[in-house]
């Protein structure tokens, strides 16, 4: 550790560092220097940060874990970011500096973000902070009675899998109860959330949240209007698809319409159980990994020595992620894996985030790991896709070939289902940060939720559920703890398409292409990073119009 004094929740030992490279003399030639310094010292402050989140999404009722995080949130990110400012403006100062390739996109992103900070701003982004955890500690503690014991949601959304129709539609119901019950909380706390959200964008001077967050996310290669082009593709491009796979999906099952709880169940036999506990899972994929590239293997089997914390139980947050450790130089995954092919899709496509980081900690500065967002996701989802191949016992995974090919055919559709949905949720963000009235109220969210659902999910019956169907935005934890952060799945999965796409016609070279790409990391603008993975950053009709046709020739294919 370059600062083996520093506590990190203590602002006190913090502030002489900061102090130190404030007093510093910069000139060009002292400037790498002197950023590899500020460098090591953010790495400390991150990984501080990511060990405070591990701890508070691991156990959402640990209550040191929430003092630590409360210290976290409202003592040193606060001074974290008025100091980060402090150091920008003395770099973007320095008249006469000629940035490296290594460094150019990095100014470019500093520069950005100075533009829209605001100090004003930070101790709301700290409230933000602190309301999006309460999401998580609701969302975690949801859970429901089956058969005399409590269930998790992950293990609940298991009995949506069971072949009798009877059994999915009492798990969907518990379900949909066990978030009911706190719709009112939920209500209050995205609208106490979007009044926050609303101030920042006010304070930095800008039209209206979007335009903040288009910022500070720093999205210099595509805009707004580009967004409804895309969303314009799959209306027409992967709509049709997704209602035709629905429809042989009701086929399959022998119902005359397909309801809520039938989207999960196989009609080719009992759903897949790929593996009995985490250690399998971790074992499985590892083999998998093996077999895509051996270096990418190697960084797993390091992760898997403390790094990974996978199964479901109660007070666990809800979903998945990947955090970067650039002390420790690990990444660190979180699940909640119960025993589903999902679970298999899930720590692969963790294990893509972890890989990006590991091929692009070679950059000196923590600024330039991993990526843009819309790329992260490109090596979340391209290796999901480059591992397909090897999803056999035969080739080191967990399938039977004639269950490998369920598999890997029901990937396809997951993604061609997922795109619709992916178009609901970034539709709904942008009306509410840029059209909703003042004044909204939740039945005004509730409802533009439901006109997106209905223009975007088609082929399913939610007839006699409108208060199911129309506070699904309620069960999205995007949309509360990471607004806007929605799109990127959806560009991205267009790029992991191009990847599996060219993995079709030689693995290997897609494979080294993706490596190549991922060690940019972020050095490059998007379109770059795309095109060194071997793909196009385009999202219009025709583009995703031939990817869908791609994907429905190879279900033709493996339904032969």
């Amino acid at each position: 550790m370059p600062y083996p004094t520093l506590d990190p929740l203590a602002w006190s030992t913090i502030q002489p560092h900061v102090d130190a490279l404030l007093a510093a003399e910069l000139t060009p030639a002292g400037a790498d220097a002197w950023l590899q310094q500020w460098s090591d010292l953010a790495a400390v402050l991150y990984e501080s940060g990511a060990q405070i989140q591990r701890a508070i999404t691991e156990n959402t009722v640990d209550k040191e874990a929430e003092r630590r995080f409360l210290i976290h949130v409202e003592q040193i990110i606060p001074r974290t970011k008025v100091a980060s400012q402090t150091l920008r403006d003395k770099l973007l100062a320095l008249p006469d500096y000629a940035p490296s390739a290594e460094t150019a996109v990095m100014l470019r992103r500093f520069r950005a973000e100075a533009e829209v900070f605001r100090p004003a701003n930070v101790p709301l982004e700290s409230e933000l902070m602190k309301l999006a955890n309460q999401y998580d500690k609701t969302i975690g503690g949801l859970g429901i009675e089956w058969e005399g014991r409590t269930e998790t949601l992950p293990q609940a959304n298991l009995h949506l899998e069971d072949p009798d129709r009877g059994v999915r539609e009492r798990a969907w119901r518990l379900i949909m109860a066990s978030y009911a019950g706190h719709r009112q909380e939920l209500n209050d706390l995205y609208l106490e959330m979007l009044a926050f959200r609303r101030r920042v964008a006010r304070n930095a001077d800008l039209p209206d949240y979007r335009a903040y967050m288009w910022r500070q996310y720093n999205r210099f290669d595509y805009t707004p209007a580009d967004c409804f082009t895309f969303h314009d593709a799959i209306e027409h491009a992967v709509v049709p698809l997704a209602r035709r796979i629905y429809s042989e999906l009701a086929d399959k099952l022998g119902v005359e319409s397909l309801r809520p709880w039938d989207t999960e169940a196989d009609p080719y036999g009992a759903a897949l159980r790929p593996f009995a506990d985490v250690a399998d899972l971790e074992e499985g994929v590892y083999r998998i990994f093996q077999r895509v590239d051996p270096v990418l293997a190697g960084h797993f089997a390091a992760m898997r020595r403390g790094y990974l914390d996978l199964p479901t139980r109660a007070n666990k947050a809800p979903g998945a992620y990947c955090n970067s450790l650039p002390v420790t130089g690990l990444p660190y995954i979180f699940a909640n894996a119960a025993g589903t092919d999902d679970d298999v899709r899930t720590l692969l496509h963790e294990g893509g985030h972890g890989f990006h980081f590991m091929e692009s900690r070679r950059h000196p500065l923590v600024w330039n790991h991993n990526g843009p967002m819309e790329f992260c996701e490109v090596a979340s989802m391209g290796m999901e896709m480059l591992a397909a191949p090897y999803l056999t016992r035969s080739e080191g995974g967990f399938y039977t070939e004639a269950e490998a090919r369920r598999a890997y055919a029901e990937q396809l559709r997951r993604t061609v289902r997922f795109l619709p949905y992916m178009a609901v949720v970034d539709g709904f963000q942008h009306w509410v940060y840029t059209e909703a009235p003042e004044k909204v109220t939740t039945g005004d969210l509730d409802a533009k939720w439901a006109e997106l659902w209905d223009r975007f999910m088609q082929g399913i019956d939610w007839g006699g559920l409108p208060a199911e169907r129309e506070t699904g935005w309620q069960r999205k934890q995007h949309i509360f703890t990471d607004p806007f952060y929605y799109v990127e799945y959806g560009l991205a999965q267009l790029g992991a398409l191009q990847v599996w796409r060219n993995a079709l016609r030689d693995q290997a070279q897609a494979v080294a292409d993706y490596r190549a790409a991922l060690a940019l990391g972020d050095t490059r603008p998007l379109p770059e990073l795309f095109r060194a993975a071997g793909a196009t950053f385009a999202f219009d009709r025709q583009t995703v119009g031939e990817l869908m046709a791609l994907i429905s020739a190879q279900l033709e294919r493996l339904a032969a």
